[in-house]
């Protein structure tokens, strides 16, 4: 009852693992054209974001920009059983500073969809704006003609 208390901190791997399966169960399955396309070699996944997304999180935890299901699975069990304390007092961590009661729930779907996709991995890429971010990062246009 986040009425009572408004945050889940500290969350135990078990509650974590919960959450994981309630999210797969309420997500279901990717759809056919999502899991064709990331079965393509050249095809990546981006995730664009800002200091405070899903993304910048799992960088910040993980200490990488490419980060895979295992990565970010590592990330969720080094932080449950952290306190909203313990967290806002994580170096190099502002994400979890600021915002440390959606550390588990960010890192938990960040997990359960690159799971359930079977994605290889999410490139994470910083921007301020999603949109802009798309346009701007050149890379993620080659290949696909029309430049």
């Amino acid at each position: 009852d986040f009425s009572q208390c408004p945050t889940p901190n500290p969350v135990s791997v078990t509650q974590a693992q919960g959450l994981a399966a309630r999210l797969k169960k309420a997500i279901g399955p990717p759809p056919q054209w999502l899991t064709t396309k990331l079965a393509i070699r050249h095809v990546k996944l981006v995730g664009i974001g800002g200091d405070m997304s899903i993304f910048r999180l799992a960088e910040e935890l993980c200490g990488k920009a490419v980060l895979t299901a295992p990565d970010v699975l590592l990330a969720v069990e080094n932080m449950c059983g952290k306190t909203d304390r313990d967290l806002r007092t994580l170096e190099g961590v502002p994400a979890a500073q600021k915002m440390p009661h959606n550390v588990i729930p960010k890192l938990v779907l960040l997990y359960v969809v690159l799971d359930l996709t079977g994605a290889e991995a999410v490139d994470f890429r910083q921007c301020n704006g999603n949109l802009p971010g798309v346009f701007v990062s050149e890379d993620l246009w080659e290949g696909l003609g029309g430049g």
